[in-house]
């Protein structure tokens, strides 16, 4: 089954829900100059513009205008708009063509892509297989400054130009999804490589810039795929949620990304509609026995994935807005996903005798976590002591967070979600792989992690998914982390927007916007 998304705009549809994000995750707005709905207005109707003027705004913007020197995957929501990769996910995630039109694996080593040959950057140079490849080179220069990027593409070793239209890209290993990785590599015209504002082939192009506010952009009259609605588009910094939220309600907003569920539910009393869709990770607890010995121990394992009424979390604590997982951490949809294991089900005598077995009642297991998942950190803390644990939720700022998650925990417990929405592939969770020294590992050391290596090589795709599925099957025989939720991505617009268009990836299309008046 593919990804599933879903439009609502009456609060009687559905139960009231709560975004959960992931640490990459961030709030993001799209304002709607002058066409906005208000509580008295959001009526909806109206005819298509050709001309509309639409803000996008999130808590944090791109660092720069060069896709190629984004540190982190905030700059997204602007290098969707404005650059083009070789191939996307659509919404059902499934690979299709962009700038390339089709693709052929030569050997396990070697993928040869054949472009359009119909595509120009906004500089008005063409778009070509030279393009591609200097594009690959720059970014595997070595240069700190494109490390991130570089760091995406990972197994890719060189490109070059076999032919004005087909470029050929080689990997240092077979990699199954070079593909997944070739969607979030962006095109720049060479010629604009260390210039202020780099030319791409998007629906876009960049008319100002003011670093960490905004970033202004004007419709990109000759690129293939044409902005019909939105001529004018801002992405722009506004770092409080509170402030978009009632932006929305007087109409100078008009789509809204991360707000509460009692936000969302107020907010479709006034006609307001809902979006959302599957956030691509899983809401989990990391049990590091290196801190807590007993953990180490599958009795005291089971009995924290027991303690927790799954259906309960994702309503209190999610708002609704996610499914229960007790299974796995990949989701429907997802290459690898097991309908097959089962799950954990809240069954709180049976997680008691476990503990008394275990000698483990009273055991102090406190959470560390951080402000963002702060409310569901809670929840877990309330299941395990009504279990017969210690719990409590310790807040990190994110600057503590993040080695705290990835190197060394003083903390048994950590609370956080494996995103893999950017790959679309287990391979993003790559902290359940093999750990580097000076490293802490997240789940007991086994066959998960030589199968997780192998997994990462294997072309053959029924092989690949077996050793995918066999990973998923240990880590739920052995209680491996605590499952709680797949947590989904919800936006809340205005009906003069009407259905967000959402790419595979979760973010705006925004040259798909309709704005009527």
């Amino acid at each position: 089954m593919g990804v599933r998304m879903r439009v609502v705009s009456s609060p009687s549809s559905r139960r009231a829900k709560a975004t959960v994000l992931g640490v990459a995750s961030l709030a993001l707005t799209v304002v709607l100059s002058g066409c906005g709905g208000s509580d008295d207005t959001a009526s909806g109707g109206g005819e298509e513009v050709t001309d509309a003027h639409v803000t996008l705004a999130s808590t944090a913007i791109t660092n720069s205008l060069d896709p190629a020197a984004a540190l982190s995957s905030v700059g997204r929501t602007y290098t969707k708009q404005v650059f083009d990769q070789l191939v996307v996910f659509n919404e059902a995630g499934e690979i299709q063509p962009s700038l390339a039109t089709e693709w052929e694996r030569v050997d396990d080593t070697t993928m040869e892509f054949t472009l359009r040959d119909d595509v120009t950057f906004s500089s008005g140079a063409a778009l070509d297989a030279e393009a591609v490849a200097a594009n690959v080179t720059r970014v595997l220069s070595g240069d700190p400054a494109y490390a991130t990027v570089a760091g995406r593409l990972a197994t890719v070793a060189s490109a070059e130009a076999v032919g004005e239209d087909v470029v050929r890209v080689v990997t240092n290993a077979p990699d199954p999804i070079l593909l997944n990785r070739m969607s979030l590599f962006d095109i720049v015209d060479p010629a604009t490589f260390g210039d202020d504002r780099p030319a791409g082939s998007g629906p876009f192009e960049v008319t100002e810039y003011e670093e960490g506010v905004k970033v202004e952009l004007t419709r990109n009259e000759d690129s293939w795929r044409p902005s019909e609605s939105v001529k004018d588009l801002t992405i722009q910094a506004i770092p409080n949620p509170t402030t978009l939220a009632s932006a929305l309600r007087t109409g100078a907003v008009d789509a809204v990304f991360g707000l509460p569920a009692d936000v969302v539910t107020q907010l479709e009393g006034n006609g307001f509609e809902t979006t959302s869709m599957p956030a691509g990770s899983s809401a989990i607890t990391s049990l590091i026995a290196d801190v807590e010995p007993k953990l180490e121990d599958p009795r005291v394992r089971e009995a924290i994935n027991l303690a927790v009424n799954r259906e309960e979390f994702v309503d209190a604590a999610l708002g609704g807005f996610g499914t229960p997982n007790g299974s796995q951490l990949l989701q429907e949809g997802y290459f690898g996903y097991d309908d097959s294991l089962p799950s954990y089900e809240y069954d709180l005598d049976r997680a008691e005798e476990l503990i008394a077995e275990a000698g483990a009642e009273g055991l102090e297991l406190p959470i560390a976590t951080t402000a963002l998942f702060k409310a569901p950190a809670e929840a877990v803390a309330g299941y395990l002591n009504a279990v017969g644990f210690k719990s409590e939720v310790v807040i990190q700022d994110l600057s503590a967070f993040i080695p705290t998650l990835l190197q060394q925990s003083e903390y048994p417990l950590l609370y956080w979600q494996t995103d893999y929405y950017d790959l679309r592939d287990i391979t993003s969770v790559a902290r359940f792989g093999p750990t580097a020294p000076g490293q802490q590992a997240h789940i007991p050391v086994n066959d998960y992690q030589d199968l997780y290596v192998k997994q990462t090589t294997e072309l053959d795709e029924d092989a690949r998914e077996a050793d995918i599925q066999s990973m998923a099957s240990i880590l739920n025989e052995e209680a491996g982390v605590l499952f709680l939720a797949w947590p989904d991505t919800v936006y809340s617009s205005a009906p003069r927007v009407g259905e967000l268009p959402l790419g595979g990836d979760s973010l705006i299309r925004a040259e798909a916007i309709v704005v009527t008046e």
